[in-house]
């Protein structure tokens, strides 16, 4: 089977670890984030929305029942069946920020007042836009990203012996991290041999910075990443 370099957290990398069964691949599990709760506190409030744009944002929110009579905005397919999972019923939909703000301000007026369930590592896109609108925004960091301290070995023992064909990237941040854990375990050399696939042209950023040889998917999600890896593996078979 062939060997995939999954950098996710370890709860999301073990569903993706099934996911590459299936296209007969075998996962090699180093996650260089691992997130947990802020325990932050969500103030009680009327607001005319709440806004997740990841599944994270409804997972560590905690109990959260006071904010169902509000209507849930969700980034991401996944997202939103995390907000169903724990009884909201999602409204608007979309694939990233880019294609919720426009959605969103369609759809309300000054004053809306949204409540945003966030990480504290984001990018600031849709909560500016909703700002420069005149709406109000409260953001409460429930959950953080932390950054790992090193590769596993197993890892570092797969990239230095080259036998990676290719990495998974879900996020600027952990491509970030993985270059700076791969350059002081001194196995960044190992990385031009395999292939890199990002979900965005963000996440891409920093490795074609460093010249290394990186797809990106059609749409920012993991079908469309599994899929161009699929074709990848598929174009590389003699």
């Amino acid at each position: 089977m062939t060997p995939i370099l999954v950098l996710r957290a370890a709860t999301d990398a073990a569903r993706t670890a099934g996911k590459l069964q299936a296209l007969d691949c075998v996962a090699v599990i180093s996650p260089v984030l691992e997130f947990a709760a802020t325990d932050a506190s969500i103030p009680c409030g009327e607001y005319d929305a709440v806004i997740v744009t990841s599944a994270k944002g409804v997972e560590f929110a905690g109990d959260a029942r006071q904010l169902r009579a509000a209507p849930l905005h969700a980034v991401g397919e996944k997202t939103a069946e995390a907000a169903r999972a724990r009884g909201f019923q999602p409204d608007i939909v979309a694939g990233n920020a880019e294609a919720i703000l426009p959605r969103l301000l369609e759809r309300y007026r000054r004053p809306a007042h949204f409540l945003y369930l966030a990480g504290r590592d984001r990018q600031p896109i849709l909560e500016a836009g909703l700002r420069a609108a005149g709406l109000e925004v409260h953001t409460v960091e429930v959950y953080e990203a932390r950054a790992a301290r090193a590769l596993t070995a197993e890892a570092l023992a797969a990239i230095a012996a080259r036998r990676v064909t290719a990495a998974l990237h879900y996020s600027r941040r952990s491509a970030e991290i993985f270059l700076q854990l791969a350059q002081a375990a001194g196995v960044a050399d190992a990385l031009r041999d395999m292939t890199h696939v990002a979900l965005s042209e963000h996440v891409a950023a920093p490795l074609r910075k460093l010249g290394l040889q990186t797809l990106v998917a059609a749409k920012p999600d993991e079908e469309h990443l599994l899929s161009l890896l699929s074709t990848q593996l598929r174009t590389k078979t003699p």
